[in-house]
């Protein structure tokens, strides 16, 4: 998923808020792969492979699997939207950003409607 589309409701980046360096030894195949995801999302290496970080930390948490989360909510129809357009059906970012607007609002705080 394209960090453009979608951000995980995980830490806020700010830029005063304190980092620490990860290292870790890949093959480069992967590396050639996250250079190209960053690329592609128009961000630095760093900003691409902090944003997947939290997109496992988010879809392996408890609120992930919470029916009535609203960002697990958001991300799963932002998931289907981009897997029907890969698929060739075309369920356009923008009918699903209505839809997340008509059910939650603009801001997205409130809860899920109650499901019968």
């Amino acid at each position: 998923m394209d960090p453009i589309y979608f951000t995980p409701p995980m830490s806020a980046s700010e830029p005063e808020s304190e980092t620490i360096p990860l290292t870790v030894s890949i093959d480069v195949e992967l590396m050639r792969k996250l250079e190209a995801g960053a690329a592609a999302s128009n961000l630095s290496m760093d900003e691409h492979v902090a944003w997947l970080l939290e997109e496992a930390i988010f879809i392996n948490s408890p609120e992930f699997f919470d029916p009535d989360n609203w960002e697990a909510h958001e991300y799963r129809l932002v998931r289907e939207s981009l897997q029907s357009t890969i698929l060739g059906h075309d369920l356009p970012l923008e009918q699903v950003e209505t839809e997340i607007e008509d059910q939650f609002g603009t801001d997205g705080s409130q809860d899920l409607p109650a499901q019968s």
